[in-house]
């Protein structure tokens, strides 16, 4: 089993409380109807999933922290489970909406084929006639950052092509998606990229160093671990004239990529 490297308050609280609230998009997409029963794949913390609670019949999240799991809100229409969404559990009801906010691009980071099983098992857990509904990082998404980092560990050494493969997202193009959708079966209703240029924070343990010690954490793994924060340091210094603005945020470049899909009836 792969390290867990979540932890749900550095998460929410210190390095990235904007992914739960730069939702309104997604969510509107969602449009969910008291007799939804939802699929919510990469539910994380729960933070986002529990706002539907009230909203929709029942709730399932799946996500692959342990330690995200166990901090979700309790709601009495909410089940979560601790699970790749690679290998969903065969238990799963069909449910008649899929939702899935920034973690597909945590979850595609796999092979082709391991894509296609995912989307043809999404499509099987739907009901006819229901959608499943994402948000995810996009091609070019965080580019700036993923670039410094791949940067900072071949200047400490690392081959190239193990600095590049030691990613951990998959940030598919608008072609890419339409492709893996309609040949799982599903009509592509809704397919848009947006440039979301966002507002990293500012606490302790945040900024671009706290966003690179989360979120490229498997790339950091790389180095020995004396070598890890100067890499971090590396970064931050390198994106300094790239991401800062006259007020004096630091900002980078999210680009996202939102579709609704349907099983036809």
């Amino acid at each position: 089993m792969a390290a867990d490297n979540w932890n749900p308050h550095t998460y929410s609280t210190t390095v990235a409380p904007f992914v739960s609230k730069l939702t309104t998009r997604v969510v509107s997409l969602l449009n969910l109807q008291p007799t939804d029963t939802l699929l919510d794949i990469g539910c994380g913390d729960g933070v986002l999933t529990s706002t539907f609670s009230p909203f929709c019949k029942s709730i399932t999240g799946i996500d692959s922290s342990p330690s995200m799991i166990a901090a979700c809100p309790q709601n009495s229409n909410t089940t979560y489970l601790t699970s790749s969404a690679l290998s969903l559990p065969p238990s799963l009801p069909q449910c008649s909406k899929i939702f899935s906010n920034a973690a597909l691009h945590w979850i595609l980071r796999t092979t082709p084929v391991s894509r296609t099983a995912f989307f043809t098992r999404c499509y099987d857990l739907l009901l006819p006639g229901g959608a499943f509904i994402a948000e995810c990082g996009a091609h070019g998404n965080i580019g700036e950052v993923h670039a410094a980092v791949i940067s900072a560990l071949i200047h400490r050494g690392v081959d190239a092509k193990r600095a590049r493969e030691s990613a951990p997202w998959w940030f598919g193009s608008e072609r890419g998606f339409r492709a893996m959708l309609e040949d799982a079966g599903f009509v592509v209703e809704v397919l848009e990229t947006e440039l979301r240029q966002t507002e990293l924070t500012t606490g302790e343990g945040g900024g671009i160093k706290g966003w690179v010690r989360l979120f490229a954490a498997e790339m950091l793994e790389c180095l020995p671990v004396d070598e890890r924060e100067g890499a971090v340091e590396e970064v931050e210094n390198v994106l300094e004239s790239v991401g800062r603005r006259e007020d004096g945020g630091m900002w980078v470049n999210y680009i996202r990529v939102r579709f609704v899909a349907r099983k036809p009836e």
